[in-house]
């Protein structure tokens, strides 16, 4: 009788997962392009599914690796769920790389936009947002040249990782999105995504400036100098890129290496005056010359380098003051977290000023402090030199 109960205890456990949902059923979704539609109102949700079979390295095949399903509706869940009306497969969107939002989206507000994703927890946080400007968020992620990987929403993630090489693009994922517009004392900036032709007239996706946003609202663009001052004055620089006019002939130009950068931003208080302080610390090396004037002797070298870090010091200073110039006069946008700073510093002065600060940051003073380092010149002791 124990043998018998103890069978039928054990039969009622192992039953399946009844509710299960087959791998083979499902759509991994890999990236996400949301417009309106100017006629009804209505969003239109492109999704791009990955083709498994499409990328087997056992079984290669022709077939492009991804497919794309567009669908409308009054919501983006209602649009979402009707692909399953005209595709097979029902999208999965925990592996989703970027959503791309349209310009007239984004000027409307992006929270009521990103609701669903925010809400239904099945997209993470970390996914990358982005504004597509001037065409389409369904282009953009509909561009299938332009790079060696063959999924266009791949493409796109790698593009904005690598901004931690560069200095002209900027980044934001959907958490970071909603902590800064909803938050206090700091606006969001959103990478920009535009479609070019090369010589060919071949299209392909450009990662380049920042989308300005007030709260949730696009107000604007940065272009590539602004955006440069904006992740110097935001502490975002980890490496890059700068080209000067070479300190021996201002016609030659020699670049610099980004190795290492801090920026600080310091509130200062007197009576009902707020000013702030901007204090960037940096070092690199020169990793390209093309004057070819000796530098064999170490004062020449040493001489050198210190003009190079006064170029260094005065470009970085017209980078920061351009995007600071740009928020304050247009924007009446702070980007760059001054109000975040104050209420670190001065909790009680920010309080007193919070409800207004937009309107407040748009007069307000401030000072840029630069120290730049060069550290090496490479491993030539100068420029190389062609013999007589």
């Amino acid at each position: 009788m124990k043998k018998a109960v103890f069978c039928c205890i054990c039969l009622l456990l192992l039953t399946g997962c009844w509710d299960r949902t087959e791998l083979k059923q499902l759509g991994i979704v890999m990236g996400v392009a949301i417009d309106k539609d100017p006629d009804s109102g209505e969003f239109i949700v492109s999704t791009q599914m990955l083709r498994p079979g499409a990328i087997s390295t056992q079984m290669p095949s022709s077939e492009k690796p991804v497919e794309k399903a567009v669908t409308t509706g009054k919501t983006i869940f209602e649009a979402i769920r009707n692909s399953n009306l005209e595709f097979d497969r029902k999208g999965f969107y925990a592996h989703t790389k970027v959503i791309v939002i349209g310009e007239t989206l984004a000027k409307e507000g992006l929270l009521p936009v990103l609701d669903f994703f925010q809400r239904g927890k099945e997209v993470r946080g970390y996914v990358f947002v982005c504004i597509a400007k001037n065409t389409p968020a369904s282009e953009i992620l509909g561009i299938e040249t332009g790079g060696i990987e063959s999924i266009p929403a791949f493409r796109i993630r790698d593009m904005i990782e690598d901004t931690k090489f560069h200095l002209k693009g900027t980044q934001i994922n959907l958490l970071n999105f909603y902590k800064e517009s909803i938050g206090s004392g700091i606006e969001p900036v959103v990478g920009v995504l535009k479609i070019e032709k090369d010589k060919f007239s071949k299209k392909h996706v450009k990662l380049s400036g920042g989308a300005v946003f007030n709260k949730d609202k696009l107000v604007g663009y940065l272009n590539e100098h602004q955006t440069i001052g904006y992740r110097w004055c935001k502490s975002e620089v980890q490496s890059g890129a700068v080209s000067l006019p070479s300190p021996v002939n201002e016609n030659r130009y020699e670049s610099v290496e980004v190795k290492k950068a801090d920026t600080s931003i310091k509130p200062t208080v007197k009576g009902k005056e707020i000013s702030f302080t901007i204090n960037v610390k940096a070092e690199g090396i020169i990793t390209e010359q093309e004057v070819t004037t000796s530098l064999e002797d170490n004062t020449k070298r040493l001489e050198h380098m210190k003009k190079t870090e006064e170029k260094m010091n005065k470009q970085i200073e017209k980078d920061i003051k351009l995007a600071i110039e740009k928020a304050q006069k247009e924007f009446h946008a702070d980007i760059f977290g001054f109000g975040r700073a104050l209420n670190k510093e001065e909790p009680k002065v920010w309080n007193a000023v919070k409800e207004d600060w937009n309107d407040r940051f748009a007069e307000v003073p401030y000072t840029v402090n630069v120290h730049f380092k060069i550290k090496s010149t490479g491993l030539m002791r100068g420029p190389s030199q062609a013999k007589n």
